[in-house]
């Protein structure tokens, strides 16, 4: 049996995930700030086990005692894939124009979070010895620069770094976790519809990200989700390696 463990799990890519694990009967640890009933119903159709944990990743008191919620719903003879998907692409906005408190919440949801719930979750299971796999979702911009998204940018790229680290000092302990970065590129969600929702002043990009949407070039959360499902269950991941979608397909 398998435990998939996602963050940001209410819409998107990580609802995607949820309900492909869910039709596979796997059991499945959601964590999102609301409910979704529709995955609660794919659960019972499937048989499949769902636990739902809601908070918001802002809050950095309620990290570790979300860690503690987590083992208790976990088989320790099951392999486990723990999914940080939650994140935030506001603020778009040029430096200079940030705001301190538009960085806090998007350091705080896209790296504090991430690499808290990892430091903890890494501590807590070293002596496990099934399989255990983290996967940090990334993005292009951990690696490329875009004009009004360095509170973006940056989190993304402290991530990936953090990962690259993690996955290198992961390879010495008897019973390693797995950590990889995965970038799924352009997806048709939410998060696309804030980015061309911008002011272009803010992002000079914008007319290319209404382009993506008005070609029909966004991949949707379900092949994307396949396409990383496949990934983890068909490859010999390296650890601390940065996957993109793009170089997979």
């Amino acid at each position: 049996m398998k435990t998939f463990i996602i963050t940001g799990a209410s819409r998107g890519l990580g609802a995607a995930i949820a309900e492909q694990c869910l039709n596979k009967g796997d059991h499945c640890i959601l964590i999102s700030r609301i409910p979704h009933p529709e995955l609660a119903e794919k659960a019972v159709m499937a048989g499949a086990k769902l636990s739902f944990i809601y908070m918001d990743l802002f809050d950095g008191s309620q990290l570790l005692p979300l860690i503690d919620k987590i083992l208790t719903e976990l088989d320790e003879e099951s392999d486990i894939y723990f999914i940080n998907n939650a994140g935030v692409i506001d603020p778009i906005k040029t430096v200079g124009n940030l705001e301190q408190e538009n960085i806090e919440v998007s350091m705080r949801v896209n790296f504090m979070a991430p690499v808290v719930l990892a430091d903890a979750f890494i501590n807590r299971t070293k002596d496990w010895k099934q399989k255990k796999v983290m996967v940090n979702i990334s993005s292009g911009a951990a690696k490329n620069s875009y004009h009004g998204w360095a509170a973006y940018c940056s989190t993304k790229a402290g991530l990936e770094m953090f990962t690259r680290v993690a996955g290198l000092e992961q390879e010495k302990e008897s019973y390693p976790m797995t950590l990889i970065s995965f970038s799924p590129g352009v997806m048709d969600t939410q998060m696309q519809e804030t980015i061309r929702s911008a002011d272009e002043k803010d992002f000079s990009d914008r007319s290319k990200f209404h382009a993506y949407k008005d070609k029909g070039l966004l991949r949707s959360p379900e092949f994307v989700a396949e396409k990383l499902l496949h990934l983890l269950e068909h490859t010999d991941l390296e650890n601390g390696k940065f996957y993109e979608l793009n170089r997979i397909l």
